[in-house]
């Protein structure tokens, strides 16, 4: 089992962009999950965000899959009973799950078509999955190569939107919703990173598909399925076209049964 690579993140999430990532992603999550019904959910991503945290599903879980992180004081309970485990290897039976959120693990593993895989595998139809990953066509993404520890210390390779959005179709995933934030370029200085806040805005209505996080939600759709009702109660005794024959008196006479 490799070394948990969100050790890093409690010490990055301190840092100005980090608050804004962690504060920008919980309110994401909180707005679109908090009406999500249905029985189990898991969590895949930091212990600090807390993606369930607005969800009343009762049973709700995490997933990791790497060496338990250790848990802070201020995270309280969000980091302990963690299901460790492969990503090419779900231990949960097929069609079990209601919802599954993955926060910035696809970046993380050496092959992130395998998860969607057993992600569509897991979800019951009609089952949702969200994803919130880091976006290469954004400004953050020129800053990887002189990358501090203040930087998301996330090494794996940064898979775009569209791309997602293609292999969850693949799979039979239909994309339903999406967002993109964090339009500033990456400032480890609070000052500076608190002066180009007029980006957001502006950001947000000029290229909006440009930010450096963003939050994709699809929906498993079960083509092909249609519920169809018994038709052993009910059936109609004479159909429209039929021709009876019927004997009176002794000759034969053809009766077309048009009853309805």
């Amino acid at each position: 089992m490799q070394q948990n690579p969100y050790f890093a993140w409690t010490r990055w999430l301190d840092s100005p962009a980090g608050q804004s990532l962690i504060r920008l992603e919980q309110a994401w999550l909180n707005d679109r999950l908090q009406d999500s019904f249905g029985y189990r959910a898991l969590q895949v991503g930091p212990s600090r965000l807390d993606a369930l945290a607005m969800n009343r599903m009762p049973c709700r879980a995490r997933v990791s899959f790497y060496q338990p992180q250790p848990v802070s004081p201020e995270e309280g309970e969000a980091g302990r009973n963690q299901l460790v485990c492969l990503p090419h290897a779900l231990p949960i039976e097929s069609e079990s799950t209601d919802l599954i959120v993955m926060a910035h693990c696809l970046e993380l593993i050496p092959e992130p078509h395998d998860l969607l895989r057993e992600a569509e595998r897991v979800l019951i139809p009609d089952g949702r999955i969200v994803i919130l990953g880091f976006n290469p066509l954004s400004l953050w993404a020129l800053h990887r190569p002189n990358a501090t520890s203040l930087f998301p210390p996330v090494e794996g390779h940064w898979l775009s939107l569209s791309r997602v959005k293609d292999w969850c179709r693949l799979l039979g995933l239909v994309p339903e919703a999406g967002a993109c934030g964090i339009y500033r370029p990456f400032m480890a200085h609070p000052n500076w990173w608190n002066r180009l806040q007029w980006l957001e805005p502006a950001g947000a209505r000029w290229w909006p598909g440009l930010g450096a996080v963003y939050l994709l939600v699809a929906v498993k759709r079960r083509e092909g399925l249609r519920m169809m009702r018994a038709g052993w109660k009910g059936r109609r005794t004479a159909r429209s076209g039929v021709v009876a024959t019927t004997r009176v008196a002794g000759q034969e006479r053809s009766e077309l049964g048009c009853r309805r």
